[in-house]
């Protein structure tokens, strides 16, 4: 799912075609919920997307196939998207916090290991 931080706007034109009214009332983590219920999977894109909105002062730089991040911030300074956590073995993942069983890894290196050449 792509942008999924927009469909959580009330006034956005997703909204009404993934969650039914009633959950307007809901906190954000209920949101969340609820959205990843209606998706399964939040994509790598989406996770990627929210660590550039959120970090806006670093500089991020991903492979083709966003598997993994470059960041001029150390990753345990990095600011995620809610659910998401990171750790040595899966990077930035939300692996424990979905009820799906389904969920996104992703690989942070230091910027100075990112060659645009060599991805």
């Amino acid at each position: 799912m792509n942008n999924v931080h927009e469909t959580l706007h009330p006034d956005s034109e997703i909204w009404a075609h993934i969650v039914a009214d009633e959950v307007i009332e809901k906190t954000e983590s209920e949101l969340w919920e609820v959205l990843e219920e209606k998706e399964n999977d939040i994509s790598s894109d989406f996770v990627i997307d929210e660590v550039k909105r959120l970090n806006p002062d670093a500089t991020i730089e991903t492979d083709p196939d966003r598997w993994f991040i470059f960041s001029s911030v150390d990753i345990e300074k990095l600011v995620l998207p809610e659910w998401f956590y990171c750790n040595q073995k899966n990077g930035i993942t939300n692996k424990h916090n979905t009820k799906s069983g389904i969920y996104v890894s992703i690989h942070v290196y230091p910027l100075s290991h990112y060659d645009p050449d060599y991805i």
